[in-house]
């Protein structure tokens, strides 16, 4: 009889094995079916999801005026995807390749694209009864009157431009240069891929550097909603800042301007009264300012973005604590960041969260999916950001970024040359416009460019001429 209840025991420990061993396996089934199905559909490496776009049509990419950017064609081996405005759209479009997978929005649409109705998917291999043999369309932010003057503008500097309209967060236009044709990807892929210049980096996005003087208007207003300073305060702006017996922080030149405020701290872009501000914060004080924009929190948006990179402020020497308040030290931020930044000052505090998908729709036209303006961030008071709004407001009339300025049209901004170690200094501008269709935002970078105010600051005056020129205003 013992014998039989040892077989019991065996019998009833396999069982209890194998129940937990099919939970393990049910549960992994659920997340992949339902929790994790979404990433595996933009996968690029996915093979089911390779195999499956050569069956259905993928649907096509267009601009916000409905131009097409990307649609596909039947071939006798199944479809190519074709580009008609090759170079100018590719950082953000991105590419479809047999070989290299996808990128851009064709790979954080995938889903839609491939025509992956996710509640639909869902349903495990009985989805494929369902299934359409055509992919949906996705409608993007980007306005070809911006994008083709942004990509005119910067020429063929290696840099990048991004536009917002700063009210809903929408990207109008977004540049990112070298670019790369995403016709020809695998034809030109063994240049590319030796290419020093990192022609698919979009630098918009993923593009990290030292933002220089264009942080000092994030400086400022955090140090009004912390108390450092008041809109009042006056700072001696000398030639030099001493800090400790061995470092100083020396204005741009030379130059000493002696006791001044805000405004023309702003417009002059003094760095010794920013420094002396950031010292005011102190560390604490800037990784409190640094949190309240968000820069350490990820975007979680329809776009590859790099996150910013911040010092340890726990660990800055003063010294390092007064360039964090420039823009230098360690601090690296992408283009998109700082048009967020220039946007939230010119919204009263309110940052939205930028987007490039404006929609999503059926092939016979229904609509799947409609993005909604959400905030990101509230970097300040309406107050507050007004009074850094006029600082950079004078930066245009009167200061470095006088060659922004476009007759008629409110411009504000901030120019910023950016130290970099391994070259030429950085030109940076970023600001704010209110154009007759559109209050915008933007931020521009060119590489090695020198000064932000005789190079990054005209490209703005050209894009907005040309916009001007081509909406008839």
């Amino acid at each position: 009889m013992s014998k039989f209840k040892d077989i019991n025991k065996q019998i009833y420990l396999m069982l209890k094995v194998f129940l937990v061993l099919f939970a393990i396996l049910f549960c992994n089934l659920v997340y992949i079916q339902i929790y994790d199905a979404g990433n595996l559909l933009k996968n690029p490496h996915n093979t089911q999801v390779l195999a499956k776009a050569e069956e259905i049509q993928r649907g096509e990419i267009v601009a916000s005026d409905g131009t097409v950017l990307a649609y596909s064609e039947k071939t006798d081996s199944g479809f190519k995807r074709i580009y008609p405005e090759g170079r100018i759209y590719a950082p953000v479009v991105g590419y479809v390749s047999d070989r290299l997978g996808y990128s851009g929005v064709e790979s954080t649409e995938n889903a839609a694209l491939s025509g992956d109705n996710m509640s639909m998917h869902l349903l495990g291999p009985l989805a494929q009864l369902f299934e359409s043999d055509k992919g949906y369309n996705v409608q993007l932010t980007l306005n070809p009157i911006y994008q083709q003057a942004a990509y005119r503008a910067l020429g063929s500097r290696k840099g990048a431009v991004v536009i917002l309209n700063r009210k809903t967060g929408a990207i109008l236009a977004m540049v990112s240069n070298p670019t790369f044709n995403p016709n020809s990807i695998d034809a030109d892929w063994g240049e590319i891929s030796k290419a020093s210049d990192s022609p698919l980096l979009n630098r918009a996005t993923q593009g990290l550097y030292p933002p220089g003087s264009t942080i000092k208007p994030m400086i400022a207003t955090e140090a009004l909603v912390q108390g450092a300073i008041t809109p009042g305060t006056i700072i001696d702006c000398g030639k030099s800042l001493y800090i400790g017996p061995k470092y100083s922080l020396t204005n741009d030149g030379g130059a000493s301007y002696g006791p001044i405020g805000l405004n023309k701290a702003m417009e002059v872009s003094c760095n010794t009264f920013f420094g002396a501000v950031a010292l005011k914060m102190g560390n604490s004080g800037l990784e409190k300012a640094f949190d309240n924009v968000k820069f350490n929190k990820p975007l979680d948006t329809d776009m590859i973005t790099n996150l910013p990179h911040l010092p340890k402020f726990s660990k800055l020497s003063e010294g390092e604590t007064a360039q964090v308040g420039i823009g230098q030290a360690s601090l690296l931020v992408t283009p998109l960041r700082m048009a967020m930044l220039a946007a939230g000052i010119g919204n009263g505090g309110a940052m939205m969260k930028p987007y490039v998908v404006q929609s999503v729709t059926s092939a016979s036209g229904k609509n799947i999916s409609t993005t909604q303006p959400v905030q990101f961030a509230n970097i300040g008071s309406p107050e507050y950001c007004q009074a850094v709004y006029e600082a950079m407001a004078a930066v245009v009339r009167y200061g470095t970024g006088t060659r922004a300025a476009v007759s008629g049209i409110k411009i504000v901004g901030k120019t910023g040359t950016a130290e970099n170690p391994s070259g030429r200094d950085h030109a940076w501008f970023i600001g704010d416009a209110d154009l007759p269709n559109n209050d915008i935002s933007f931020a521009v970078i060119v590489e090695n460019g020198g000064f932000g105010g005789s190079t990054a600051a005209p490209i703005i005056h050209n894009i907005i001429t040309s916009i001007l020129a081509k909406e008839g205003k």
